[in-house]
């Protein structure tokens, strides 16, 4: 059954929530759960898109809260205020601090085994975290049906709009599902990927954002961001900074590969209909990248025409 979208605001409609009005709002983009906007550059105020996505915000304001102490080697959003639900923001709405640098998508990277060897080592310090006290939830379908159906769909039209050669030979990967009943849970980010990393003026790991899809889970989630790259020396970088022990066995590499096709295709299928201003083509091209990247990685993968 398709939900029932949220009213989307203007600028004027943002800026007037806000006790302090900001010069200037300017709209950042769009996700799959949310809308976002630049408050004068220093601040981004989210909006939910869909009935239930104000608890989301909630949640992902704790669980801020709980992280910051806990996680260095990148910034994370400082949440400056929750806006209560009203007519015209039904779930209400979030103000965090921008997380300082750009987004890592769509952009060339300058250093690529330092800012793989970053991301390694902050993904292990985020796995090994102890839970307790996190409000976090387990997200972990071992059957791994919701993971393959939900690719299955954006596959589906993704070659519809002629934009995903040899379908068929993906469609069977995707559904050669691994084997996930051994997972342990961890805390995972659970959207791990270039447009949630923030980069400095050197190339290197400045943030991370958008934590709605926190959770404890398969940590090969996260490592498929880095498959999902495209990047063959930022992986080697991070394999080799990730810890070689432990959930670092070949298993979860099998698994993130798996999570990074599906990835892939909902990169796809999102850069059909949504992403920023301008924005479709960059998803389009992420999930073109991963998909030349996963057939490296696949030595029988198929081969592009």
């Amino acid at each position: 059954m398709n939900r029932l979208e949220l009213p989307v605001l203007s600028a004027a409609q943002v800026a007037a929530l806000l006790p302090d009005a900001p010069a200037r709002v300017s709209w950042l983009g769009m996700g799959s759960d949310h809308h976002a906007f630049a408050l004068d550059g220093a601040r981004v105020l989210r909006l939910p898109r869909w009935p239930g996505g104000g608890e989301v915000l909630r949640q992902e304001a704790r669980l801020l809260a709980w992280l910051a102490p806990r996680l260095e080697g990148a910034a994370l959003p400082e949440m400056l205020h929750l806006g209560t639900a009203s007519p015209l923001v039904p779930e209400g709405f979030s103000v965090a601090r921008r997380v300082p640098g750009r987004s890592a998508l769509g952009f060339a990277l300058t250093d690529p085994v330092a800012l793989g060897g970053g991301l390694g080592r902050w993904l292990a310090d985020l796995h090994d975290l102890n839970p307790q006290g996190s409000g976090l939830t387990v997200d972990l379908d071992p059957s791994g049906h919701d993971w393959r159906d939900a690719a299955l769909d954006d596959l589906e039209a993704a070659a519809e709009a002629g934009v995903l050669p040899e379908a068929g030979a993906w469609a069977a990967r995707v559904r050669d599902i691994p084997d996930l009943r051994k997972v342990v849970p961890v805390p995972i980010h659970g959207d791990f990927a270039a447009e949630h990393v923030s980069l400095d003026g050197q190339g290197r790991l400045s943030g991370v954002l958008d934590w709605s899809d926190a959770a404890l889970g398969d940590p090969a989630r996260d490592l498929a961001g880095l498959i999902h790259w495209g990047d063959a020396a930022l992986l080697a970088a991070a394999r080799v900074a990730y810890p070689a022990a432990g959930p670092s066995c070949g298993a979860v590499w099998k698994r993130a590969a798996w999570y990074a096709l599906c990835r892939a295709l909902g990169d796809l299928a999102f850069g059909l209909t949504g992403g920023a201003a301008g924005g479709q083509e960059a998803y389009l091209g992420s999930g073109r990248r991963a998909l030349d990247g996963l057939r490296v990685w696949w030595t029988n993968a198929p081969i592009p025409p």
